[in-house]
């Protein structure tokens, strides 16, 4: 599957993940295969400068969001 994919297209970062830990882990997994993450709703593209920071705070913030509504 190596170069086949280069890009993954989700609607929005709580739709990607359940929380932070597994949203990083994957997005690091992708990056060293040279797989992209964007993030319609965000406008967030992993391989973008600043990317993976803002994943970071956004992941965080999804995370809490899901947390309370449970």
């Amino acid at each position: 599957m190596a170069g086949k994919i280069d890009l993954i297209l989700t609607k929005a970062l709580s739709r990607f993940a359940r929380n932070t830990v597994d949203s990083l882990t994957t997005i690091c997994k992708l990056k060293v295969v040279g797989v992209a993450v964007y993030f319609e709703k965000e406008n967030i593209n992993t391989l973008d400068a600043g990317g993976e920071f803002l994943i970071t705070l956004m992941s965080s913030f999804v995370e809490e969001e899901s947390r309370s509504i449970s």
